[in-house]
């Protein structure tokens, strides 16, 4: 057995290589270690938020600027007429030469104007949402004023059939080439979109990014919910599967690394974060991890 240990380590260039049954690794000189071109990396903390991929539309402002024109106009005829019902009636009472007709025709024009008024302050929050119709008058219209020079852009977000906002925290949007820029939700969509039938948010993007964002324009969006998973994020060139599982080399000191499976993994761009078993901080192996493998399985089949 010992000759045929020799032999295997001799086959693969290794020198004496001695083999630990739990964990699974191996124990390896340095010098080998630098002719297999083994070379290592501390793990980073990561945190990671569920998220689900969706579809965020600029909207066209304009119905919204002339809903707000029309409560404009609306609040300060309503003004207007008010007060004049509160003088004819003052005048009435005090003098009865004032037609009292006179009086209740200007009370009349107040209740009309005010229900009016009240019409479009109820369109605003059917149409718009409780966000922006709550909204003080002076803000509404530096919002709109924004929008209008570019300065920001209106958008809807949806939710991808079978998803919720319920849990929803930020809103992420891709702009192409690598860029991307964050909208901040404003409320519930009162309408669903005809095309799709789902549930959506408003949302709006302020800066820079806004003056691109043509009405109509469709970008893709990851919506970012529920609680944050922490852990570790393990490079791909890290992650060594086989036997069905993920595994990961962990240094332990100069010559030994030990295999450690991966669990409660979640993919990144790049490789994949973990939420247990490793910690930050420790020294993994980047790249050689498959020779290590090797290594590893030909000291088994020695002892």
């Amino acid at each position: 057995m010992m000759l045929r240990h020799q032999i295997l380590a001799l086959a693969f260039g290794l020198a004496p290589i001695t083999a630990i049954a739990a964990p699974p690794g191996v124990t390896i000189d340095k010098a080998t270690q630098t002719r297999l071109g083994i070379a290592t990396a501390p793990l980073i903390a990561a945190t990671l938020r569920p998220s689900v991929t969706s579809f965020a539309h600029v909207l066209d402002p304009t119905p919204l600027m002339t809903l707000d024109g029309d409560i404009e106009t609306a609040a300060a005829a309503a003004s207007a007429s008010a007060s004049e019902s509160r003088r004819a009636r003052a005048l009435a009472a005090a003098d009865a030469t004032v037609a009292r007709k006179t009086a209740e025709a200007a009370t009349a024009q107040a209740r009309g104007d005010a229900a009016k008024l009240l019409l479009l302050r109820r369109r605003l929050t059917l149409e718009w949402g409780s966000a922006i119709a709550s909204l003080f008058p002076s803000r509404r219209a530096a919002l709109l004023g924004d929008v209008a020079a570019g300065r920001s852009a209106l958008l809807r977000v949806d939710a991808p059939p079978g998803a919720s906002f319920a849990t929803i925290r930020a809103v992420t949007l891709d702009l192409g080439g690598g860029r991307t820029t964050t909208a901040n939700l404003l409320g519930n969509a009162r309408a669903a979109d005809p095309r799709q039938a789902v549930a959506g948010k408003l949302a709006l993007v302020r800066g820079a990014p806004a003056g691109g964002m043509a009405i109509g324009l469709t970008l893709p969006a990851r919506l970012v919910a529920g609680a944050a998973t922490s852990g570790v994020f393990v490079p791909a060139s890290a992650v060594l599967r086989q036997q069905g599982q993920s595994w990961v080399y962990v240094r332990r000191n100069d010559q030994r690394f030990d295999r450690i499976p991966l669990s409660n993994t979640v993919a990144r761009p790049g490789g994949l974060l973990v939420g247990s078993g490793l910690q930050s901080g420790q020294i993994v192996v980047i790249r050689g991890a498959a020779k290590l493998y090797t290594a590893e399985q030909a000291g088994a089949a020695g002892e």
